[in-house]
This record gives C-alpha cells, sequence and structure tokens, in this order.
C-alpha cells in the first residue's frame, strides 16, 4: 500500500492531474473485503485528500460482453447507488466525481447527489452518449440539482470522438437551458444575459472549478 500510494502521489504531481479516476463494473460493492475496497481506502483515498483532488467513479461497464470483439466487446449494468452514497458519506474529506453508465441508475444517482455535497455528477458516459440520452438526462439533472452538476466531459477512447461528442453535446445543453430559462420567466423571474452567461460558462467549465476549490 506504501507503494501504491507513493506511484499516485508522483503521478499526480507529475501530470498535474485534477483528478483521479477509475471505472468499475456494474458488480462493485463498497465497502467489502475485496482488493478493489482495500487498496481505495489505504492508498486512493488517503492520497487524493492529502492532494486534494477529486476521486472520480466511473461504475456501470461489463467487460468483455462478446470477447471477439475485444475492446468493442464491453456491455453495460445497472449499478450499486448505495455503494457510491456510502464511500461519499463515509469520506466526507474526500471529494467524489460520479458518473454511471445504465440509463435506470439516472435518477437514483442524482437524488444521492442532492444529499451529498462531496459528491458532482458529470457527463454523460459512453453508451449515455446519444443526443436523446444526453438530453433526458440533462433535464432530469438541472431539474433535481439546479447548477451543481457538469453536463458533459471530454472522455474518449478515440479522441476523434471528441469533436462530435461536443458539437451535439453543447446544442442540447443549449437548448435545455432555454427552456428552463423560459420556465423561470414564465414565473416572473426577470432572466438577464449575465444570468445566462454565468450559468452557460458553469456548465462548460466552473462548476467543476468550483467543486475543486470548494472547502468539505
Amino acid at each position: 500500500m506504501k507503494e501504491i500510494r507513493r506511484f499516485l502521489s508522483e503521478w499526480i504531481d507529475r501530470m498535474g492531474a485534477l483528478y483521479v479516476a477509475v471505472s468499475l463494473g456494474p458488480d462493485w460493492r463498497y465497502p467489502d473485503e475485496s482488493a478493489t475496497t482495500k487498496v481505495i481506502q489505504e492508498a486512493v483515498l488517503p492520497v487524493a485528500k492529502e492532494k486534494g483532488v477529486p476521486f472520480a467513479l466511473m461504475v456501470g461497464v461489463k467487460r468483455q460482453i462478446n470477447p471477439r470483439l475485444r475492446l468493442a466487446g464491453d456491455g453495460v449494468g445497472k449499478a450499486d447507488i448505495g455503494s457510491v452514497a456510502r464511500i461519499c458519506a463515509e469520506n466526507p474529506g474526500n471529494k467524489f466525481l460520479v458518473t454511471m453508465l445504465s440509463r435506470e441508475n439516472q435518477h437514483e444517482v442524482a437524488v444521492a447527489a442532492r444529499k451529498l455535497r462531496n459528491m458532482m455528477l458529470f457527463g454523460c458516459w459512453w453508451f449515455l452518449n446519444n443526443p436523446s440520452l444526453i438530453e433526458e438526462i440533462t433535464r432530469m439533472r438541472m431539474e433535481l440539482l439546479g447548477t451543481s452538476f457538469v453536463p458533459q466531459h471530454s472522455d474518449a477512447r478515440v479522441l476523434d470522438q471528441v469533436i462530435y461528442k461536443w458539437e451535439h453535446s453543447r446544442g442540447i445543453i443549449a437548448k435545455v437551458m432555454k427552456d428552463k430559462f423560459c420556465d423561470l420567466a414564465g414565473t416572473g423571474w426577470k432572466v438577464t444575459r449575465e444570468e445566462v452567461k454565468r450559468t452557460a460558462e458553469g456548465y462548460l467549465g466552473g462548476n467543476f472549478e468550483g467543486f475543486l476549490s470548494a472547502g468539505m
């Protein structure tokens, strides 16, 4: 464990890392007696806390459901939100970025994020990177979380995918923002250009930066 902590600490410094991340299967449980829990508890969380970087949990990938497809053979499964909530609640001095791969997990994890101030949802990962799902999930998150989430992120196995990912994501985020500001205006709220600009800047980076700098 000492060597793992040294490795993580040195590479966080060398890369200037803003967070550390892990991809986990839908069968991941926390805590349990596994090596995964041991490494998280005794190495990852202490180093992340010391360095002041969030631990990003990317949960729900089923590896190699069709091994003949190799890297393209991964699938998706519904994960346990209780494990996500427990790791955040039991480690209030750490910050957690969370994204779930299954559509079925999205509402429950958004509710959990409302209750845990050290947890921030981010992105529409992998199999959720479809325009119809991005819109559905972004609307639900705006309604439940306001501006305390990151709508999309630049994760991509193939670098060129970042281009089209952001082209359609920006349009969808703008569309949902427009609808929500119209809803606000309908209640009598006077929407200003500055408010719209501030909200857009938050969704496209500022919310993440604020989460990094916030005290726990």
